[in-house]
């Protein structure tokens, strides 16, 4: 064994204070020290074993240590694994083409980058080059975009949303260009409503002022509007097709370029490669990460055919933009997807938990709302069904109780704490391990509330 990787595997609990000292994290939501994983479990420190209902930050579709995945990546790392971007390679041509044939007709041109932030700056280039003359973005209440300096603007955490400005807010100075409209949060909206279920209502009253915004509130014309098709840290909130449709006319009517954040929702989390043919509206610029390169760093921009694409020139460019190895795990995670029929799995079994959790709600008095779309799963937990006052501290025990009882959650939302438990394991997850999510959160439930599900 190569003496770093025993260090590695030989490092104890005990060791820890002696290396943390040296350790910054920016952010996050610590839990127990991992190791290593296989398939969709993981183990920490000690070899206890837990179902992760994270995948890693939403990136690995096919689960921990795939053999196949694995094997290509090996073979990938003997002939190459890292050129400049500016020159030519084929796993580049392979994965262009690729992204170009399962997106959505007119979506043909791809720029790979590194980074979330950076790729949605990379987008907001676009936008610019094709509308020279407006120089402001739009985003939406709750949205999440990135921490760099103009991400930060576009984001929920640089307001007061959570009762008091941290964070990025701190950057306030370099991120003048967002004004954020609302959107539609249908369980708890931004504003008051003639009947709170009013879905239309809601909507329209989004829509309304989406248009006053553009009309009253912008210093000049709108270049983009930067939005996620459903917003994941936001609180999973899922949208309807009808505000989706009608943002798209909104920015057909304006001239306005619309990107969707696609980070979160492309490759197969809601049963279709993206929310763009779930819901059959495609906006001119998407932005792709997360899973794409299977738990392998590799970000990218896609763009409408009608759209003037980024030159060679530098304004976009990025030392690791071509990493061989990042590109092959995408290739080979999309060829496994289509041969194994992922996509139905994730219809198949995310159907088999929504309804798991459906059934749940009916004997709980703090599963507010179930929001679901494939794998893409939140649980809205409240103090009071009726108030749908949010529980921050009860989604914190439940995330926490998780790891006694062997599952680890996400948690999202945009309040003074988060009160939206994820559920959104590997996409490979069958209806068996299923079952154990639903099993492990029945009984994590029962032992914050005492809730027997």
């Amino acid at each position: 064994m190569d003496p770093v990787i025993k260090k590695i595997v030989e490092f104890k609990k005990e060791d820890i204070p002696e290396y943390e000292k040296h350790l910054m994290l920016g952010g996050g939501t610590p839990g127990v020290n991992l190791v290593r994983g296989e398939n969709v479990y993981v183990y920490d420190l000690d070899g206890k074993k837990y179902i992760d209902c994270t995948s890693q930050s939403w990136a690995l579709h096919l689960g921990y240590a795939h053999p196949e995945l694995n094997q290509a990546i090996k073979e990938q790392i003997d002939i190459s694994h890292h050129f400049h971007t500016g020159f030519y390679t084929v796993p580049r041509y392979l994965l262009a083409k690729k992204i170009a044939e399962i997106f959505p007709e007119k979506m043909n041109r791809v720029l790979f980058t590194i980074g979330g932030g950076a790729t949605i700056e990379a987008a907001l280039k676009v936008a610019i080059l094709n509308r020279p003359k407006a120089h402001n973005f739009i985003s939406l209440y709750g949205g999440y975009h990135g921490t760099s300096f103009m991400t930060t603007g576009a984001s929920h955490t640089g307001t007061m949303a959570s009762g008091s400005y941290h964070g990025g807010a701190d950057l306030a100075h370099f991120i003048q260009n967002f004004i954020r409209v609302p959107a539609p949060y249908y369980y708890r909206p931004y504003f008051e409503t003639c009947d709170i279920d009013d879905r239309d209502e809601i909507d329209r009253r989004c829509l309304e002022a989406l248009e006053m915004q553009i009309k009253y509130g912008s210093t000049g014309p709108v270049c983009a509007l930067l939005m996620e098709p459903l917003q994941a840290s936001g609180g999973q909130v899922i949208f309807s097709k009808k505000y989706l449709q009608g943002v798209r006319d909104i920015c057909n009517k304006h001239n306005i370029i619309l990107i969707w954040d696609c980070i979160q929702t492309a490759f197969g989390r809601m049963g279709t490669w993206c929310a763009a043919e779930y819901y059959g509206i495609t906006p001119d610029i998407m932005v792709l990460g997360k899973s794409m390169g299977a738990g392998y760093p590799i970000n990218a921009i896609v763009i409408n055919d009608c759209l003037e694409g980024i030159k060679m020139n530098g304004i976009d460019l990025h030392t690791f933009g071509n990493n061989q190895v990042s590109q092959v795990a995408s290739l080979k995670m999309i060829d496994i997807m289509q041969r194994d029929n992922i996509l139905d799995n994730v219809k198949k079994v995310g159907g088999f938990i929504k309804d798991g959790l459906l059934e749940m709600q009916k004997k709980s008095a703090h599963i507010g709302e179930v929001r679901a779309i494939g794998f893409h799963i939140g649980i809205d937990l409240v103090k009071d069904r009726q108030t749908r006052e949010p529980d921050y501290s009860g989604c914190s025990a439940v995330r926490d109780g998780g790891f006694n009882n062997g599952i680890i959650f996400g948690v999202g939302g945009t309040g003074q704490g988060k009160s939206v438990l994820k559920i959104k394991p590997p996409l490979i997850t069958t209806k068996e391990q299923g079952a154990e999510i639903l099993e492990k959160f029945a009984k994590t439930m029962q032992d914050v509330y005492g809730e027997k599900l």
